[in-house]
């Protein structure tokens, strides 16, 4: 108790205010708090005499029990031979208890020693006084910062505590402090996506002037209200930095003076960082073209029937083309008619801007599903479940032709057009029933394919700027 007063007192040391409405100018104007370190040492020292004395309390009673009992009870039936058999039986009972008794001390130690606790200095920073160590250890911060946050919410006016906070932050930047901020982005009942926040003013700000800002994608949610400061001091708790939090709740945070508890603490969140960036589910990568089977199998229908790829191609929905063509190459990779396909990957896969919110590739990729199964009975949706939909193609008969894969679908996010990839298809067809597709003219092509002689034509042109 005594080392967590003292490092609360060290802390606030300079800066007790009696109300909560402080001048945040009159601390600049003021100059820094003195703010005088103290070594963990101590503090180890103090937890682990603690933590020994409770060893020692808890194990020796029950040591001395465990050893004396016996004993006892052996003197007390050799002296008392008169003790009728019912009497010794009794005695007999208890020298079992005090064995059991003593098993169970040995056991609570081997636990007690066993244990993974790290001695620390802690002190308690409910509710008020939250803010108030904050600002100190933020001013006096030496070498790095590390935020772990699940909400942060600026809030309007520049007297706001949040915008206060971040203002400290930007001046340690100045200082040379090192930064790092990782932010949830997932929220109950709403659609705030990482775009929303790294757009926003205050968060520019600290972007611009080098912060690190990890934003977790929002398949994953991002729980922390974590503070790490010189890879020493950790605040851990319940607020976050909104107006109500620091200023209203009743919150419950503790400060924890560790080298070796902040370490740990920073080894967690690197492993959270690893697992953004390797995790394809939510590392912003076009997943279904990172592995294509070598050669596509087409059914010659798509091609000669005008209600599947000419229709697409007339009506110009250039966005089912290459979604059926994703679709097919997934099922044939997996070897499935029906499968669960994530809404975000997918519309990566497909071109969409990877700065689009979750929202807006989730919606563009369910209108497109929808067209494929409604417009062109290609496939059946049979569920959404948020982020993921479960996907069925429909069986078409007939006979089938193959094309490389990467010659259609892995150059999606470059300049091959939709006409083209449709001339390629059909080229691919007819070599498939040994035709060439230049030795045909064009009328021809329009005519058999279903789509009109300007779109061959338009085809051929690009097909000509690719080989040039």
């Amino acid at each position: 108790m005594a080392a967590a007063k003292n490092l609360q007192k060290v802390f606030l040391l300079g800066r007790v205010r009696p109300r909560l409405k402080r001048s945040r100018e009159e601390k600049h104007s003021a100059g820094k708090p003195n703010l005088s370190p103290h070594p963990p040492s101590s503090h180890s020292r103090a937890a682990s005499a603690s933590f020994a004395v409770f060893r020692i309390a808890l194990c020796v009673p029950g040591a001395i029990i465990g050893i004396c009992g016996p004993f006892y009870c052996l003197i007390e039936n050799t002296s008392a031979l008169w003790y009728t058999k019912s009497d010794m039986k009794k005695e007999h009972r208890l020298s079992v208890v005090f064995v059991f008794l003593f098993v169970v001390s040995l056991g609570i130690s081997s636990l007690c020693s066993a244990d993974n606790t790290i001695p620390a200095g802690v002190a308690d920073l409910s509710d008020r006084k939250y803010e108030q160590t904050l600002i100190q250890l933020l001013d006096n911060a030496k070498e790095a910062i590390v935020i772990s946050m699940y909400s942060i919410s600026p809030g309007a006016g520049e007297k706001n505590p949040v915008k206060l906070l971040l203002n400290d932050l930007l001046e340690a930047r100045k200082r040379g402090v090192s930064i790092t901020m990782y932010l949830n982005t997932r929220f109950m009942g709403t659609e705030e996506t990482e775009e929303s926040f790294i757009e926003s003013p205050a968060f520019k700000k600290l972007k611009d002037v080098g912060c690190n800002i990890y934003l977790i994608p929002s398949h994953r949610r991002l729980h922390d209200k974590l503070i790490i400061i010189d890879n020493r001091y950790v605040i851990v708790g319940s607020t976050n930095w909104s107006n109500s939090a620091l200023r209203r709740n009743f919150e419950s945070n503790t400060l924890i003076d560790s080298p070796l508890h902040a370490q740990e603490k920073l080894k967690h969140l690197e492993n959270v960082l690893n697992f953004v960036k390797s995790n394809s589910e939510i590392s912003n990568t076009p997943y279904y073209l990172q592995e294509l089977p070598k050669d596509l199998s087409v059914p010659n229908e798509l091609l000669i029937n005008k209600k599947y790829f000419s229709r697409m191609i007339t009506t110009q929905d250039d966005r089912a083309f290459a979604l059926y063509l994703l679709l097919l190459a997934h099922s044939q990779l997996m070897g499935e008619g029906e499968f669960f396909i994530n809404l975000e990957d997918m519309g990566l896969s497909l071109g969409l801007p990877a700065s689009w919110t979750y929202t807006a590739l989730r919606r563009q990729v369910i209108r497109s599903l929808k067209n494929l199964g409604n417009r062109y009975n290609l496939i059946s949706v049979k569920s959404f479940h948020s982020k993921d939909a479960f996907v069925g193609l429909a069986d078409i008969p007939g006979s089938s032709f193959t094309i490389s894969s990467n010659s259609i679908i892995q150059s999606q996010n470059s300049a091959l057009s939709t006409r083209l990839k449709f001339l390629l298809l059909i080229e691919a067809l007819l070599k498939s029933e040994g035709e060439d597709l230049h030795s045909m003219t064009k009328s021809s092509l329009a005519s058999r394919f279903n789509v009109n002689k300007t779109t061959i034509q338009e085809a051929f042109k690009d097909l000509d700027d690719i080989k040039n």
